[in-house]
């Protein structure tokens, strides 16, 4: 038995790569329209208002002020400036190796549940206390809460399961007044959601 010949080299000549498309840059994504933050932020007037940010302020590469997103104490702080300013969010902390979220899309995420709720409501966006929101997860940040009442002066229960995050959202609460408007319940089954809350 003869072993099989490898295959005849092709003649025909390499043919030269195509040229690689220009790719278009991608456009800055777009926040909601009625969200509070768009353009650029007033550093010094963040600073002023939250005198720790200064701490944290660097020159991004364009030479503009910002902060560094991969430091989770800046983060923090920033986070903490942002909702005293836009919302008059007088305390915010979050215990450390908590969720962080930016105010900014979380607040988007509000507006499109307002522009949800209008499409069932004649296009008005329902506000005020008869629209209650369940926020199941609320965490330790309870910024959906903070954010939608603060802007459609909404009604929340936020839920969850972690005793140390509940602490956190409480403390939130009721240093910036807000039990009237915002509830706090722990879920102790895992597996329900929604059962006895």
């Amino acid at each position: 038995m003869t072993a099989p010949r490898p295959p005849k080299a092709s003649r025909t000549k390499p043919q030269p790569a195509a040229p690689a498309k220009a790719v278009a840059p991608r456009e800055k994504a777009s926040l909601h329209p009625r969200n509070r933050h768009q353009g650029r932020y007033d550093f010094p007037q963040l600073i002023k208002s939250t005198p720790e940010l200064g701490a944290f302020v660097i020159i991004n590469p364009y030479g503009k002020e910002s902060i560094d997103f991969a430091n989770p104490a800046a983060v923090r702080v920033f986070n903490r400036a942002l909702l005293k300013a836009f919302y008059g969010i007088a305390h915010w902390d979050i215990p450390a190796d908590f969720l962080c979220p930016p105010v900014p899309g979380r607040a988007d995420y509000v507006h499109c549940l307002a522009d949800l709720l209008a499409e069932r409501n004649e296009g008005v966006i329902p506000r005020g206390a008869a629209v209650r929101v369940l926020d199941i997860g609320v965490g330790a940040n309870c910024i959906y809460p903070l954010i939608g009442h603060c802007d459609y002066r909404w009604q929340f229960l936020g839920s969850d399961i972690d005793t140390t995050a509940l602490a956190a959202a409480k403390a939130i609460v009721q240093a910036n007044g807000l039990n009237k408007a915002i509830g706090l319940r722990q879920q102790t089954n895992r597996k329900q959601v929604l059962l006895g809350l």
